[in-house]
């Protein structure tokens, strides 16, 4: 599959969709980030928005890849696509990602538009939530975006990725979630073995944060399912 990550909001999750929900699920897919400014951290192909033309031939040579649009490219992703007329119909899928903040919402529901004024099948636009609140009622929640935009995209309160807490352990993770997932390591066994107080609250760390990695990516794999009408 060949899948762009976009919306013109900042902070709704898009490097975490692209690495952690997408990539482990399409083969190890590769990432093209495009972002003036890449402050991730990541080791991903960094392209700017004007080579709006190498982007394009890059996907074409590759059956898995995600193109990680950032905010501040957008707007030229969005006006090279209507340039170079077709060129939307090279991605399989459009994933829009949202949170539940007023401004995030309105630049998702301008997303949706631009993309619609592209002649882009509403089943090729897919919406994911993101750090939900697990308590929340999503059709009342974001039932604003729901009413506007069903009809220019697909849009399923059960693509949900909710909020938690190993999303921030990640950052000062070397591992991917599979990675943690696939430690061996007995750390209960450690734990016990040692009288060491802060080497035992480092190991409860690390189980801990593997026992959130097990659950978050269960969630992930319902999720790409929701999405794709596949399992991983």
């Amino acid at each position: 599959m060949k899948i762009a990550v976009i919306n013109f909001s900042g902070n709704v999750g898009k490097s975490v969709i692209s690495q952690h929900l997408l990539q482990p699920r399409m083969n190890d897919a590769k990432i093209i980030a495009v972002e003036s400014i890449n402050s991730d951290g990541t080791n991903n192909e960094t392209i700017k928005g004007k080579e709006f033309a190498d982007i394009m031939e890059s996907i074409s040579e590759m059956d898995d890849v995600i193109v990680d649009i950032g905010a501040s490219n957008v707007e030229d992703f969005m006006k090279k696509m209507k340039l170079f007329s077709g060129s939307q119909d090279d991605f399989d899928y459009f994933i829009v990602p949202t949170i539940n903040k007023p401004k995030q919402l309105t630049d998702t529901q301008s997303t949706i538009n631009e993309l619609h004024e592209l002649d882009i099948d509403p089943e090729c636009i897919k919406v994911v939530f993101n750090m939900v609140d697990i308590d929340d009622n999503m059709k009342r929640v974001f039932a604003d975006l729901i009413d506007d935009c069903d009809h220019m995209a697909t849009i399923n309160t059960k693509a949900i990725i909710y909020e938690n807490e190993l999303f921030t352990r990640l950052k000062s993770e070397s591992k991917s979630i599979a990675e943690l997932i696939n430690d061996d390591t007995d750390y209960k066994t450690q734990i016990q073995a040692t009288d060491n107080r802060i080497t035992r609250r480092e190991l409860s760390h690390k189980l801990g944060t593997k026992r959130l990695a097990i659950g978050v990516s269960k969630q992930l794999d319902n999720t790409f399912k929701v999405l794709f009408g596949k399992k991983a």
